[in-house]
């Protein structure tokens, strides 16, 4: 993969999101997590943090369009469908909140929608990770988000209209749930992962979990396939990928160890055949699962610190683009990859 743009994001980077929606597939976001100085970790209203809007053009330097401070940043997801004529960025954050942006798309700027909160009441909570409901071409004028936190619970939070309602709330996980996600494919079935080792399998019209699938660490990420049903991806802190077939999840179709712990997993929006997987101490990766083994295709080895944040650019064409985030080194990075890798 070939660096084309580095910027340093000032605070600690774990998180990026290319925007979905045509013709604005040339914009990101990075989100940020800082920790203010001579403060503990016990202070979520000092967990500082700032969103930061990119255009990019090929042909031209990286373009910081707008710097939105908040508090800290664990998650962000654009939504995949335009709703009600709004592109819509939900952002998860340390206070327990989920704010929705919409895109002003003449101004190329984001302003507040709405929020909704999941934290536990007098408990310091944070929201963890968050899916928009809307992975398919299945377009609804109400999407739901599911949305995870630091106490092991999981929350589905309805948008309606200018306002998001918390409509279920259930514990998951024993400690810490690190991801949910969706099955895009039936939107009654939540996944999720959590610190106690374990990817569990929900059904909201039933209000329990219906099956529980152990790793070997704390389960991070989770993602399903838009375009090839019964496929789910999971990342864990063991390293290894997991590729579940959704109807039989007694064990992993398939395993493949990465090189670091898995904080995120990113099917490719082009063929959905490619994983882009953050691997914490051991930078980036692609993975290719369309043979009958998954194995490594390209590697990214540009930041020096915990690899957090990834996606793929959205553009059509020929020539593919993925940003990157890590931690430490505050450092985010837009990049080229060979055309051979994805071959």
């Amino acid at each position: 993969m070939e660096t084309l743009h580095q910027w340093d994001t000032i605070y600690s980077a774990d998180s990026v999101e290319w925007c979905p929606i045509a013709p604005h597939q040339n914009i990101f976001v990075c989100g940020t997590y800082q920790l203010a100085e001579h403060e503990s970790q016990q202070d979520a209203y000092k967990r500082l943090g700032r969103l930061y809007l990119f255009k990019f053009n090929i042909t031209e330097d990286l373009k910081l369009v707008q710097t939105i401070d908040m508090p800290a940043i664990l998650d962000m997801k654009w939504c995949q469908r335009i709703v009600n004529g709004n592109i819509l960025l939900a952002i998860a954050n340390a206070t327990g909140s989920i704010d929705i942006f919409k895109l002003d798309s003449d101004e190329c700027s984001l302003s507040l929608l709405c929020s909704g909160s999941v934290a536990e009441t007098n408990v310091e909570t944070l929201a963890l990770s968050l899916d928009w409901s809307e992975g398919r071409e299945n377009p609804v004028c109400n999407p739901s988000i599911v949305v995870s936190n630091s106490k092991g619970c999981i929350a589905l939070l309805k948008l309606d209209g200018t306002s998001l309602v918390l409509s279920e709330h259930w514990k998951a996980h024993d400690f810490e749930a690190w991801i949910a996600a969706f099955d895009y494919w039936n939107t009654c079935i939540v996944y999720s992962g959590g610190d106690d080792c374990k990817l569990k399998v929900n059904d909201t019209r039933v209000g329990s979990h219906i099956q529980s699938c152990t790793h070997d660490a704390g389960v991070t990420s989770l993602h399903t396939n838009v375009m090839r049903e019964h496929v789910l991806a999971s990342g864990s802190y063991d390293e290894q990928l997991r590729i579940w077939d959704t109807r039989s999840m007694k064990r992993a179709v398939n395993v493949i160890r990465l090189t670091g712990g898995v904080w995120r997993l990113k099917w490719d929006p082009h063929k959905w055949e490619h994983l882009l997987a953050s691997c914490m101490h051991g930078g980036f990766c692609i993975v290719n699962t369309s043979d009958e083994s998954p194995k490594i295709v390209a590697q990214y080895e540009e930041h020096k610190s915990l690899a957090y944040g990834s996606d793929w650019c959205h553009l059509k064409g020929e020539q593919r683009f993925i940003a990157t985030c890590s931690f430490y080194d505050h450092k985010l990075c837009l990049s080229a990859i060979k055309n051979n890798c994805l071959d």
